[in-house]
């Protein structure tokens, strides 16, 4: 689903911004400061309901004013957003109110690729379990069901594990069964997805890592020698201790295993930077199979890869289908490499917190 359209006001530096005609690829370029990841801060806002700067929203409404404003249009959809410095939000699809953000994710698949960061690989199970749980999302239909009443079971469990110490087992029973009724069906629909992935994944880094041996390792978060009531039975005076439930599904991991070892280990920054583009081009094929396009956001494309990573990454998004924004300091290398891939293109100048199409747009 291609956006056609975007407008977006009150976020940050950037009062009121009108794009439209939107093309394949969208390029912003700008001094830093200038605003141009605040554009790709308010496609995220749109589409996941957060910003991937920061949890709170009065830190990207702007200074002394009550809400921020973003709105897309698509060939099929009107989706907009509007969020409050209280942390309420109204969102909408074609003018109707709903009421999660999840009807409108799925309306929006968005990926985030920032070539600075490492963070999946460096900082805990927490942002793998994100990055395999977005592709739950797009590509398993059930997955976002049983994982809303996994949650609310986890959440009614933990509570009772704080209300008291040594809590029995009767009295834990109710949600020891409903915690392992929804968590097994979330494994196995895991462990499915993942194996599928895996498939893409190999493809696509013998591409980009032609040296490297590496592959996803799914760890369930429980012990798979028995099922996930025995081992909450098991582990019941642990969890007593502890107060909260520590064996499950919300402990999952996705390991990135070299043949020398866990990939945190043995890789070098650069090589960590590419896994990371490896991973999300894989969950984007794995969609594009499935018919679905991808919006991408690619933040400060030549800040950190070569010539020749960049030609490749905005070749293989260009293959893939994918709605493509990303921000440059230097937009002539990457005007460079559109043009000689056919890819058509807008080129749009930021400075001051405004946004401007510029003449030289290469456009269908």
């Amino acid at each position: 689903m291609y956006l056609t359209r975007l407008h977006i006001e009150r976020v940050r530096n950037l009062e009121t911004v009108a794009m439209q005609k939107l093309q394949p690829f969208t390029v912003l370029y700008g001094e830093n400061g200038s605003g141009k990841t605040s554009v790709l801060e308010a496609i995220h806002i749109l589409a996941t309901g957060r910003s991937f700067r920061t949890h709170i929203p009065k830190n990207y409404i702007q200074y002394e004013v009550n809400d921020a404003l973003i709105f897309a249009q698509t060939e099929e959809d009107k989706l907009g957003v509007q969020k409050f410095i209280s942390g309420e939000q109204t969102i909408k699809i074609n003018g109707d109110h709903i009421a999660t953000q999840g009807q409108l994710a799925q309306k929006l698949p968005l990926q985030h690729i920032d070539p600075l960061s490492t963070d999946i690989i460096d900082h805990g199970a927490k942002p793998r379990r994100q990055l395999l749980d977005w592709l739950m999302f797009h590509v398993e239909p059930e997955f976002y069901k049983i994982w809303q009443l996994y949650s609310r079971a986890l959440k009614q469990r933990n509570t009772l594990l704080k209300s008291q110490k040594n809590i029995s087992l009767a009295l834990i029973e109710p949600w020891n069964n409903l915690l392992s009724e929804y968590g097994e069906v979330l494994h196995a629909q895991r462990e499915s997805v993942v194996a599928k992935w895996q498939v893409f994944f190999q493809d696509i880094v013998k591409q980009l890592l032609p040296d490297l041996e590496l592959k996803l390792e799914y760890q369930a978060g429980f012990s798979l020698q028995n099922t996930l009531l025995q081992s909450l039975i098991n582990h019941h005076t642990r969890d007593c201790e502890r107060r909260y439930t520590e064996y499950g599904p919300h402990r999952a991991d996705l390991r990135l295993k070299t043949a020398r070892g866990d990939a945190d280990a043995i890789l070098s920054r650069g090589q960590k930077k590419l896994l990371i583009i490896a991973l999300k081009l894989s969950q984007i094929a794995m969609l594009h199979a499935c018919n679905k396009e991808t919006v991408v956001l690619l933040d400060d494309l030549t800040a950190e890869l070569d010539q020749s990573a960049q030609r490749r990454l905005l070749s293989h998004l260009s293959e893939l289908g994918s709605q493509v924004f990303l921000t440059t300091l230097d937009h002539k290398s990457v005007e460079r490499h559109l043009d000689e891939l056919s890819i058509s293109y807008q080129l749009f100048n930021v400075a001051n917190g405004v946004v401007q199409l510029m003449n030289n747009a290469n456009v269908e």
